[in-house]
């Protein structure tokens, strides 16, 4: 997901570029970026609800799924690890591959909008991941709204990209800006979008249970 999400940086926003033309501001970025991301994530997570897999590609979901209790302990740090170490692999195959073209663009680094505040972004993000999470929990206890969960998501990321990418970054998700910030070197705020998706789930998760939302048993 990172490689895709460098890449179309690099040829949407690069200079010089034969898609500039195609995508001359940066709302028509977004939504471009909005839609192949949340295409992706559809791609992922359907066949592996089919196969009762996980498909996880956000530390901040798999953290909020064992929340909830429908998810291992023993297996959070194995896919956080893993998604992260993605993230920063992605990426580094994107700058191997683009080079500087990758670099001019901040190989794709979230940054807020100006005048936004670290308290604003952190609750922007968590937020968003909050939302995203209560839809989960949801429909977890609703197996006939299961099959529908994969497009859901996929258009809450895609909506997080195009509305929040202006303001706040529009990650909600640690691996989006993890392996980013590492290669470009743009870690000032990066505490804050590692650890503001992972708040909105602990939120999504209190929520959950006080309205007594609870998976049914297999």
């Amino acid at each position: 997901m990172l490689f895709t999400v460098v890449t179309a940086v690099r040829w949407m926003a690069g200079p010089g570029t034969p898609l500039a033309d195609l995508f001359p501001t940066l709302t028509s970025q977004l939504v471009a970026m909005g839609l192949l991301v949340g295409v992706i994530v559809v791609i992922v997570l359907g066949p592996s609800m089919r196969r009762e897999t996980a498909g996880h590609l956000n530390p901040a979901v798999s953290i909020g799924l064992w929340l909830l209790r429908v998810f291992p302990v023993q297996a959070v740090l194995p896919f956080v690890v893993a998604q992260l170490a993605g993230s920063v692999a992605g990426v580094g195959l994107a700058r191997l591959v683009w080079g500087d073209a990758a670099a001019r663009v901040g190989d794709a680094a979230l940054t807020p909008a100006a005048g936004w505040s670290t308290g604003a972004v952190f609750a922007a993000e968590a937020g968003a991941m909050a939302v995203i999470m209560l839809i989960v929990a949801f429909a977890g206890t609703r197996p006939h709204l299961l099959r529908h969960l994969p497009a859901v998501v996929g258009a809450c990321v895609a909506a997080v990209i195009i509305f929040l990418g202006p303001l706040s970054g529009g990650g909600a998700n640690p691996a989006r800006q993890f392996g980013p910030a590492l290669v470009s070197g743009t870690t000032g705020l990066l505490w804050v979008y590692v650890l503001a998706p992972v708040a909105g789930s602990l939120l999504a998760a209190l929520v959950a249970g006080l309205l007594k939302w609870r998976a049914p048993a297999r």
